[in-house]
């Protein structure tokens, strides 16, 4: 019997089920919590509204919101075009690109060197010398080369069409004034590519040359270091791989911008809440989101208590904590009550195992329970009347022992009687003296362990054989 070496066990389950089991009381706070909300907001709203200065920066908190509102999903818009346009485009340069096609462990390239010769002499016997028309020839050749009319000679006359931007990118050319030549180098998939575009810059620089000559002057063009080779280009394999990652990072965000603007069109657009109707909506809402506060909260009290409480809870735990026998469990029988379905539900739900239907059965079994117990015992010692006193007693009232002993039958032999607690009742303790065995009788949430302690340290110290304990008002299933 000593409580303080007992630790009780918490249930999950149990504690669910006593949630659940007052479930209309959990509906009423959250009611109340609920209309206090959302009267109160309503309240607090038409005053503010009634403010006409209050209305002004409404309505242009109204207008900033709204227009940022649209703004917003504007934004998202153009991004998405933005982003499929880029996406379009670099994926399109992906596939044609001859510099995407181009093997950069297998890059072939082909270059050569035009030097430009004149008869250009310096006469040192002469003050003035002649004109030195070197660098104007050369630049002459770089303008037709960069401008684009030996680009489109070489789109006109190649054997498989190519577009202007791929063709730049693989033809570079590079001036050197100091020594008047002209670099020209190709990168191509194959040999064969390479030397075909050179051919046909050449032919291109041959077909200028006799306008040049009659433009600025004589001139020769030398063709020298003329090679088609094959290398690693390890930079083309970085340049690759990152166009072909660029267009994997366009998708993520266009996925990601879609995303966006899909929740941008889930979204409300902001509305007066100043008006009757926003009022009203807002108040319903705060009513809503009251009632699952309150009843969150209605839980959780519930919960708390369950666990904070000395109270008895469940009639397992006496044998575990006193090592009492329970006699019997006797359901507790709730009048008529409205959506009564909902509690059947949940008391089987909660693993409830006793019928409120079966409690005068209960009754009766635990009388002849008693019984077999007193004669196992051999508890007929043939007393004055020749009866056996068994005195019923609890921290209940009289009245409910009575009720509980009016469906027991004992029979012949046996006296039970119903007797006032012995730790509030001065003369319940002559009757439980006067008695041969003492049964307790609790109640489920209204008895509690220390006065059940408190009653089993009294019996004890009077050498009172305790017989067991009844458990009335028990949680069963409607």
């Amino acid at each position: 019997m000593n409580e303080q070496a007992y630790e009780q066990e918490i249930s999950l389950g149990r504690i669910f089920y006593r949630i659940f089991r007052d479930w209309r009381k959990i509906c009423l706070a959250a009611v109340v919590i609920a209309l206090l909300a959302g009267v109160g907001n309503f309240s607090l709203k038409k005053i503010r509204t009634s403010n006409p200065e209050y209305l002004k920066k409404a309505e242009e908190n109204f207008e900033r919101e709204l227009a940022g509102f649209r703004a917003t999903g504007e934004t998202l818009r153009r991004e998405i075009a933005n982003l499929e346009e880029t996406r379009a485009e670099r994926e399109a340069y992906n596939a044609d690109s001859i510099l995407m096609k181009i093997n950069p462990y297998r890059e072939f390239n082909a270059s050569l060197q035009i030097y430009i010769a004149t008869d250009y002499q310096i006469v040192p016997e002469l003050t003035y010398q002649n004109i030195d028309l070197s660098n104007r020839i050369l630049q002459s050749y770089l303008t037709y080369m960069v401008n684009g009319d030996m680009y489109q000679y070489i789109l006109d006359h190649l054997s498989q069409p190519v577009e202007l931007r791929y063709l730049k990118e693989i033809l570079s050319i590079t001036p050197d004034y100091d020594n008047r030549m002209i670099s020209l180098n190709v990168q191509n998939v194959d040999e064969e590519g390479c030397e075909e575009i050179l051919t046909l810059a050449q032919e291109g620089i041959l077909a200028k040359q006799p306008g040049i000559v009659k433009a600025i002057g004589e001139h020769e063009l030398n063709t020298v270091n003329q090679s088609v080779y094959e290398s690693v280009n390890l930079e083309l394999d970085e340049w690759q791989k990152a166009n072909i990652q660029y267009v994997s990072e366009l998708s993520i965000k266009l996925q990601e911008k879609g995303e966006e603007y899909a929740k941008w069109e889930r979204s409300p657009e902001p509305q007066k809440e100043y008006t009757a109707a926003s009022i009203l909506r807002n108040s319903i809402k705060t009513m809503i989101l009251g009632f699952l506060a309150g009843a969150v909260l209605a839980a959780v009290f519930i919960a708390f208590c369950y666990i904070m409480s000395d109270k008895l809870q469940d009639a397992d735990n006496l044998k575990n904590r006193y090592g009492l026998r329970v006699i019997t469990q006797v359901p507790k029988v709730h009048k008529k009550r409205v959506w009564v379905g909902f509690d059947r539900l949940f008391a089987r739900m909660g693993g409830l195992p006793l019928y409120e239907r079966d409690a005068a059965a209960l009754a009766k079994v635990a009388a002849q329970s008693v019984k077999a117990e007193l004669m196992a015992l051999g508890a007929m010692t043939g007393n004055g009347s020749g009866k056996v006193k068994l005195a019923f007693t609890g921290n209940i009232s009289v009245a409910e022992i009575e009720k509980l002993l009016s469906n027991m039958d004992f029979g012949e032999g046996y006296q039970a009687e119903a007797v006032k607690s012995i730790l509030a009742d001065a003369s319940a303790v002559s009757r439980v003296l006067a008695a041969d065995y003492v049964v307790l009788v609790e109640e489920q949430e209204k008895s509690s362990y220390s006065q059940i302690e408190q009653e089993l340290e009294q019996l004890g110290a009077w050498k009172k054989k305790v017989l067991g304990i009844v458990v009335v008002g028990v949680d069963a299933v409607p």
